[in-house]
């Protein structure tokens, strides 16, 4: 479950103090709607039926992202809507990974990164992602909690598959990536989450693999659950596999294994060189995925005193200064994504922070001065928009936050 219930007494609380309102709200998702078509992009199936899908980005009007799995699993997971839903998850299983491959990262039920092909380091980054088929099982989570999953009736093969890739990244508590799995000693990419261009400490140079990231290790807590429903329901035989026993190793070795005592925040990531830590917004991202119960009161202390470190007056960024490879001007390490603030927004709901839910929520006013652009700079509380034009994840953030504050 993605967006916990909350006493209403609390929801009071929590909205009194959030900078959004629907009145502001409201002229952006008219925007929002008015510019979605230029990304609607539907993908034929075999049968001749076409998926409402949407490319990821435009620059000066022209394509600069087509399909991503991870755009388009996140995005519907933003608007918690059943066509999105259902669009995306048949998108995933219909182009999962059936073989292996060391040109593309291809492993059997790895779920696909990029449609298009792209030719990065002599490789191809079409299985580049080592978060996609977490993000499918959530998905599949959230479709199954709204009743309406016929459409999984013709991809039960398909879903075993990629239950058990799932499931064999698992190893001593940790979710492991290793390009090792296609055949491969590299990726075209050099990280395989959201974040990636690079990882802090690891700039010029792949990570060690094999490699956990941590804000993977918690989608993978969510997408277990997810895979227990699924097999409660029928839709998976869970054989020797006990979902919900893996789920609580990971949420443990989270904030064993990967807490950084010095930072009180998580780690990064952790390569067979050690620890990568620093003050990230992937420790408050990965609220949104953990239930109350998995996240220690001492370590959600922890989490929303570092918080301070990385809020801007338009959200919060997605590493701090002073922190190893931090720049203000990198795409990744030092920039405001206004996606990644909605999901530490609705973590911050979930889990009852209400200063950041405020902090989050104030991407809104980005949203207001630049548009649906990719992410942006922040100088001195002056934003600069930069990357695409429109981009799928800014565009629905609107519509997403109101949902937040219904």
């Amino acid at each position: 479950m993605i967006a916990g219930s909350l006493d209403p007494r609390y929801n009071e609380i929590i909205m009194s103090q959030s900078p959004i309102t629907p009145a502001l709200l409201a002229p952006l998702v008219k925007q929002a709607q008015q510019a979605l078509p230029q990304l609607r992009a539907d993908y034929q199936l075999p049968s001749g039926e076409k998926l409402p899908l949407y490319f990821a980005g435009l620059k000066g009007g022209q394509l600069r992202f087509g399909w991503f799995a991870r755009d388009l699993l996140t995005s519907a997971l933003m608007l918690d809507d059943p066509v999105w839903l259902h669009s995306t998850a048949i998108f995933a299983l219909e182009t999962l990974g059936g073989e292996q491959d060391a040109q593309t990262g291809e492993v059997p039920g790895r779920v696909i990164h990029e449609f298009n092909r792209v030719i990065i380091r002599d490789q191809d980054t079409r299985y580049n992602a080592g978060d996609t088929t977490a993000l499918l099982f959530v998905v599949l989570g959230r479709a199954l909690r709204q009743g309406r999953m016929p459409f999984l009736e013709d991809y039960r093969p398909q879903l075993a598959l990629a239950a058990g890739y799932l499931c064999s990244c698992i190893q001593d508590g940790l979710y492991w990536e290793d390009p090792r799995r296609s055949g491969a000693e590299r990726y075209a990419l050099k990280s395989t989450y959201w974040k990636d261009s690079w990882v802090p400490q690891r700039k010029d140079a792949d990570p060690d693999y094999p490699v956990v990231y941590t804000l993977v290790q918690a989608q993978a807590v969510a997408a277990l659950h997810a895979a227990a429903r699924l097999a409660a329901a029928g839709w998976l035989t869970q054989d020797e596999l006990d979902f919900e026993a893996l789920a609580q190793e990971l949420s443990q070795a989270l904030w064993t294994n990967l807490w950084d005592e010095q930072t009180r925040f998580p780690l990064i990531a952790w390569d067979r060189r050690g620890p990568i830590p620093g003050l990230a917004s992937d420790g408050l991202h990965l609220l949104t995925y953990l239930e109350s119960s998995e996240v220690p009161p001492d370590k959600l202390a922890a989490l929303a005193a570092g918080a301070a470190s990385l809020a801007t007056n338009y959200g919060y960024r997605t590493y701090a200064p002073g922190q190893p490879d931090y720049d203000p001007e990198s795409y990744h390490w030092g920039s405001i994504w206004p996606f990644d603030n909605f999901f530490i927004a609705l973590g911050a709901k979930k889990h009852k922070l209400a200063r950041i839910f405020k902090v989050a929520s104030s991407i809104a006013n980005g949203l207001v001065q630049m548009g649906f652009t990719e992410l942006w700079y922040d100088h001195n509380s002056h934003p600069i928009p930069v990357g695409s034009d429109l981009q799928l994840w800014s565009a629905l953030a609107p519509q997403a936050l109101l949902r937040l504050i219904s």
